[in-house]
């Protein structure tokens, strides 16, 4: 009998044990880097991460389905795990399977096991509303008089409201936090959809200024709130090519036109192949959008900051730079070209408040042309920066890029915020993109099918009238 007892343990105990080895294998292997082998989120590459990684001791997470005082779910831990946190250094781990991410849950709770000891009640959602217009009207009158979300995030939700510049916006753990921006729902740490922001404003994010509202506004008030953020929400259009269209005119920066204007989003990272490298870019997304005329072609480059600088208090200004192959066709390497491939740069910078180009053939190898064939405005309103260069087609300088019709003209953009000491080096880029100047569409497209239209009605017309004849 006692034998047969030590096979039946030897035959249950490793199950246990390799489940929690397993859990724990995970964990060293794929998260203790930023999070800490202690889980106090003092991992090695914490200097190089912005927000920074989460201290699971204290047992707080910032994004759960769960009222102020419930720890969060195993749902909402393993939605973290699986989905990640957009627009921060948390990746979507879809490599581990069920069981791993089940392992790796039961581990994480180890890190704080008293707070895990109360059994989580999260917020059910029985019925989402339809955002009507009237719905819309009343989140606005919510957010403007009774949550006042414009404090923290801006006047058009672009994450620029005064209070979060202010010394003690921080989260719990005394770091210093960005809030969220309304009209880029990619970057939602929670998700994007209406259930989504709604379970936001219900719960808030635990251990951040941003609070619960369960129980000063009703349910009904957080739905419209919910409705109001969901409208101010644009579409991010990524792909690999703009079309530029033709125009009677450039219209100026301020002008409603390129509101209509089609644009490509270019998602941006820090630049981290040259000393000094940019680990912690706040601005995520570059918008772009062209026309040209006969004779010139204007380019709009538009992006969030949450805190613009003119450079005079210390920092460098806030720039934005754009750059094209000098060589026709060829992409040359990606920031600032190379020795063999040298770039043509438009640029704009905050305090000069005007257009300069340049030419490099690398990092550090910047060198400003004498000539000047751009003009360049540009505002910044409410946490959007907007910038129009405007150029000839051709110039006679050999060293830069000329707009013809129907060409595929790579192109990559570079921002500088200077609030986070950009410049030089640390910079915030773009991959190579293509703009393509669409060519006039021929006379003949316009004339022909009305014109095979009349041929064969007459033809029809003859033909119906020989065979009545006979």
């Amino acid at each position: 009998m006692r034998i047969f007892l030590i096979i039946i343990l030897l035959l249950t105990a490793p199950a246990n044990i390799f489940a929690e080895d397993k859990g724990k294998a995970l964990y060293d292997a794929w998260c203790a880097q930023c999070h800490g082998y202690e889980g106090k989120g003092d991992g090695y590459a914490k200097d190089f991460t912005f927000p920074k990684p989460r201290d699971f001791t204290v047992g707080t997470y910032k994004f759960t389905s769960t009222p102020t005082g419930d720890p969060p779910s195993d749902e909402d831990l393993k939605r973290m795990i699986r989905d990640g946190n957009p627009g921060t250094s948390m990746p979507a781990w879809r490599r581990f399977s069920d069981e791993e991410v089940t392992s790796l849950i039961n581990y994480l709770k180890k890190f704080a096991s008293d707070v895990f000891t109360s059994k989580p009640t999260p917020v059910k959602i029985t019925k989402v509303p339809s955002c009507s217009d009237d719905m819309i009207k009343k989140g606005r009158e919510i957010e403007e008089k009774t949550a006042k979300c414009w404090e923290c995030h801006g006047k058009e939700g672009r994450g620029d409201g005064e209070k979060s510049w202010q010394e003690n916006f921080k989260d719990d753990w005394g770091n210093p936090i960005l809030p969220a921006d309304h009209t880029h729902p990619w970057e939602f740490r929670k998700g994007g959809s209406l259930e989504d922001i709604y379970l936001t404003i219900t719960t808030g994010n635990k251990g951040t200024p941003m609070t619960s509202y369960q129980d000063t506004l009703s349910d009904d008030e957080r739905w419209a709130l919910a409705c109001y953020i969901k409208s101010r929400q644009q579409e991010r259009r990524l792909g690999v090519s703009l079309m530029v269209k033709k125009t009677p005119r450039i219209p100026s920066a301020e002008d409603r036109t390129w509101d209509k204007t089609d644009y490509l989003d270019l998602p941006l990272a820090g630049q981290i192949m040259f000393e000094p490298r940019n680990f912690t870019p706040n601005i995520t997304n570059v918008r772009i959008r062209g026309l040209y005329t006969d004779t010139e072609v204007g380019i709009m480059l538009e992006w969030t900051d949450k805190k613009p600088n003119k450079g005079d208090d210390g920092m460098p200004p806030d720039t934005v730079r754009i750059q094209f192959p000098v060589k026709s066709g060829e992409k040359p390497y990606f920031f600032m070209g190379d020795k063999k491939n040298p770039v043509y740069i438009w640029s704009f910078n905050a305090r000069d408040n005007m257009g300069v180009e340049f030419n490099a053939n690398g990092p550090g190898n910047l060198m400003q042309q004498e000539s000047k064939d751009i003009m360049a405005e540009g505002f910044y309103r409410n946490g959007l920066y907007r910038v129009l260069f405007r150029r000839p087609l051709i110039t006679k300088d050999d060293h830069d890029t000329r707009f013809e019709t129907g060409r595929f003209i790579p192109f990559s953009v570079s921002i500088f915020d200077g609030r986070n000491r950009e410049e030089g080096n640390r910079a915030t880029i773009s991959a190579w993109y293509y703009m393509i100047l669409e060519p006039p569409t021929p006379v003949k497209v316009y004339v022909l099918p009305p014109l095979v239209t009349i041929v064969f009605l007459v033809g029809g017309v003859f033909l119906h009238i020989r065979m009545r004849k006979k």
